[in-house]
């Protein structure tokens, strides 16, 4: 998926950006990875990083399907990627009602051996993600991501 737009940064690098808009259904949900799995590609990231970004794209949009529209007709995602060398800022927005998915979810005992099947959608997000923050305004939940690859000194 080729970027819609580029935006210049102070370094008068030209950034990639991706925007799509996706029907608030689970099959829906790959398309949306797809776009993520660009973006990644163009920040340089590796293979394992490009899927735990995918990783988390999949477990918001989740959340927002089955717990924010509370059905797969109801609305839809709109996702805006933003790649730039080291760096991949991930945006969704929705009209679900209000959920904050930036509130670090509390730590949960389980054994490790038994984990529990569903429910650590946001354990994930906030464990692959470097930064994970959220807005609400005018009735639009906005979900912003990133992920930075680590520096080396050298």
């Amino acid at each position: 998926m080729p970027p819609e737009k580029r935006r210049l940064l102070p370094s008068d690098a030209i950034v990639p950006i991706r925007r799509l808009t996706i029907p608030g259904r689970l099959d829906a949900i790959e398309t949306a990875c797809d776009c993520v799995e660009a973006g990644a590609q163009d920040a340089g990231f590796d293979d394992s990083t490009s899927y735990a970004c995918q990783l988390a794209v999949a477990e918001a949009c989740e959340n927002i399907i089955k717990h924010g529209y509370a059905s797969e007709t109801a609305g839809e995602i709109r996702l805006e990627v933003t790649s730039a060398p080291g760096d991949l800022t991930i945006r969704l927005e929705d009209s679900a009602p209000r959920f904050n998915p930036a509130r670090r979810p509390s730590a949960h005992a389980w054994d490790q051996h038994d984990p529990p099947v569903g429910g650590l959608g946001l354990h994930i997000i906030h464990r692959v993600m470097d930064h994970v923050s959220y807005v609400r305004r005018s009735g639009t939940n906005r979900l912003t991501m990133r992920k930075r690859l680590a520096r080396t000194s050298g």
